[in-house]
């Protein structure tokens, strides 16, 4: 039998060593000996100094964030698609897999429904962009204790949108630490739809910290994952209790 691949992990420089510099961080990162790291925003930071130094480490970027417009608000559509065209741009300097993207708030006045077909809509308009450069837009749920107001928070509905949307280039961003203060049932969610997702962010609850110290079985969730032959990326998004370099490390000899 094929030894099973092994996970294809990459750190979040927003959450790791975050009193350094930005371009400090990769350094960290590949001396550590992974392969990717993910970001949120280009605001103030110098994208050319960037490729740079991921080129030079032999890095990927596995993420950023394609735009912080909300989907449920029709009003909002045409910044979203000027900003997923801005951003796949970038992915393509950067050799960017995915964009990350969220619903945006209730908007108390418009049912439901409504708000779902638009977050339809904004997705389905974006494809051929994402198809022209090669990129994902990934879509994610976030629990409504940490975001009170946010409309997307159940994987459920996030998985009707994308069997709608019907692309590949269109996928959701599996969040665990989200899905289990939402809904709970993770291994079964996961498996049931793993060819709709495109990403998957871990981090333990309570308290957005990393892996093995909180509730989840991330032991579990990572052999699951690497039974079914999971090729996407995982990003280690969370807030470190203890030193980073020690914490990613344990992190990654629980998914091997």
């Amino acid at each position: 039998m094929a030894a099973l691949p092994p996970l294809r992990f990459s750190v979040s420089i927003e959450t790791m060593f975050r009193e350094m510099p930005f371009e400090q961080r990769m350094e960290h990162v590949a001396a550590l000996g992974f392969s990717a790291f993910q970001f949120w925003s280009r605001n103030g930071r110098d994208m050319n100094i960037t490729l740079a130094l991921k080129t030079a480490l032999h890095l990927d970027v596995s993420a950023f964030i394609g735009s912080t417009a909300h989907l449920v608000d029709r009003q909002q559509h045409k910044k979203f698609e000027e900003d997923i065209i801005r951003a796949a741009s970038l992915a393509v300097d950067l050799s960017c897999s995915n964009l990350i993207v969220h619903s945006g708030p209730v908007l108390a006045s418009v049912p439901r429904e409504e708000q779902h077909a638009a977050i339809v809509e904004a997705l389905q308009a974006v494809i051929p962009i994402a198809q022209d450069a090669d990129v994902t837009i990934v879509l994610e749920p976030r629990n409504q204790l940490d975001y009170p107001d946010n409309y997307l928070v159940s994987s459920d509905e996030g998985f009707q949108i994308m069997r709608t949307v019907n692309s590949p280039h269109v996928r959701l961003l599996f969040s665990v630490y989200h899905q289990q203060i939402s809904e709970g049932n993770l291994s079964t969610r996961i498996e049931k739809h793993l060819d709709l997702i495109g990403y998957i962010h871990v981090a333990d609850v309570p308290g957005y910290h990393e892996p093995g110290t909180g509730e989840i079985s991330y032991e579990y969730i990572f052999a699951m994952l690497r039974e079914k032959r999971y090729r996407g990326f995982i990003g280690l998004e969370y807030e470190p209790l203890v030193d980073a370099k020690a914490s990613l490390r344990a992190v990654r000899a629980m998914g091997q």
